[in-house]
């Protein structure tokens, strides 16, 4: 179980919460920040809430096309990643790869 504990803001400025005002949040690294920091300060611990199942999405990796002034070996890189990947040589300079890409089928 996820520990959920009320906050409240203080007089220190804060954009989290505005002073006065109280809110119940997971008790995170970031709110642990806040605290430690006099940006919030903790009214009640005593709430807790059982955690949801974190989700896995799957999704395929899309590569963008580098800039045309990016470096050499982020083209290499990019285009090995195609599918089917260009084929090019270590000789072959940025303008090289570029123009390989341009001109694929």
């Amino acid at each position: 179980m996820a520990q959920r504990i009320t906050v409240e803001g203080t007089i220190t400025p804060s954009t989290f919460l505005a002073a006065g005002d109280r809110r119940t949040v997971t008790r995170t690294a970031f709110v642990e920040k806040l605290i430690a920091k006099g940006f919030i300060r903790v009214v009640d611990d005593e709430t807790s809430a059982e955690v949801a199942p974190v989700v896995e999405e799957k999704t395929e990796e899309v590569f963008a096309v580098p800039a045309r002034n990016a470096k050499r070996e982020v083209w290499a890189a990019f285009l090995t990643r195609l599918d089917p990947d260009i084929h090019f040589t270590d000789e072959d300079g940025r303008d090289d790869l570029i123009e390989l890409y341009e001109s694929r089928g």
